[in-house]
């Protein structure tokens, strides 16, 4: 038996499972904060579908509204497709009953819709394989300066200003790349990127990117991540909560304010993005201190 089922095997036995709450709350933790190859992210992964196969969905009521979100978030999004796709038909029956919260419902069919785009997009290799190379070369230049490990805000916007010409070149040869165009890593990483540079960028970008959201070309939650930082390159709220930010009043990375707030995690879950409370707290703890750097 290999380590990691030898690991699985201890942490289900009746002894060592503790509060189900709390180990989902922990699974949820190693899925979002760890690399996917990471060995607890493996184990957390079986952990969800042996919970899941055994007992089925856990309920608000036996878990709380937070962990019943977390555990049907993680349902919808780890795994192989199929397995997801099952499912979904799973949290359907249980929002049904009404013993699931509806924005993790909600959430768990637009994510696996959207991760059914990616794969069938995958199958093809991209049209442009340069062009993806290209991406992948510069986000790796744009990532490398963002990392917790001796962050400094002066070269993460000495880097970015590097990047902006190569950027505004293939914005204006290709648009925003599409799935089709460089590949779903190399789209995604473009659009990450556009997030790095000045507003006059992100407002040319925007209705491109929009166009791909239309066609099944781009995944949808990067037009907001995209839309909320231009509201806020005008003074304006955003809307789906993807921008947190720091200012005189607040130096702490907290969240930028947001137009009908009560409703900010219906409209995440539409475009598969977890709740807003949640997506804040693992920004705040993934994230070197960036409100030193100059902002654009």
């Amino acid at each position: 038996m290999t380590a990691w089922l030898i690991a699985l095997a201890i942490a289900l036995q009746p002894s060592a499972r503790g509060d189900l709450a709390t180990r989902i709350s922990r699974m949820f933790h190693a899925v979002v904060t760890l690399d996917d190859n990471d060995p607890q992210v493996t184990l957390a992964d079986a952990e969800i579908h042996e919970i899941f196969t055994t007992r089925g969905v856990p309920a608000s009521a036996e878990v709380g509204d937070e962990a019943a979100y977390q555990f049907v978030f993680l349902l919808c999004s780890t795994g192989p497709m199929a397995a997801r796709t099952n499912a979904l038909l799973s949290v359907q029956a249980a929002l049904a009953k009404g013993v699931v919260p509806t924005d993790a419902v909600t959430y768990c069919a637009a994510r696996v819709k959207l991760d059914q785009l990616m794969a069938k997009a995958r199958l093809r290799p991209p049209t442009n394989p340069a062009l993806a190379k290209t991406i992948h070369d510069l986000f790796v230049r744009d990532q490398a300066v963002r990392q917790p490990t001796d962050f400094d805000p002066a070269r993460m916007t000495q880097t970015d200003r590097e990047l902006e010409a190569p950027l505004a070149a293939i914005l204006d040869r290709y648009g925003v790349p599409t799935y089709a165009l460089a590949g779903v890593e190399a789209a995604s990483a473009f659009v990450t990127m556009i997030q790095h540079q000045p507003p006059e960028f992100r407002r040319k970008a925007l209705p491109k990117l929009k166009a791909n959201i239309d066609v099944g070309q781009a995944d949808a939650g990067s037009y907001a991540m995209v839309y909320d930082r231009s509201q806020r390159d005008e003074g304006r709220n955003q809307l789906y909560g993807q921008n947190l930010e720091c200012n005189e009043t607040n130096p702490e990375l907290h969240e930028a304010p947001i137009d009908d707030e009560a409703g900010v995690n219906d409209r995440r879950a539409r475009l598969g993005l977890m709740r807003m409370e949640l997506y804040a707290r693992i920004v705040v703890e993934m994230s070197p201190r960036m409100c030193g750097a100059r902002s654009k």
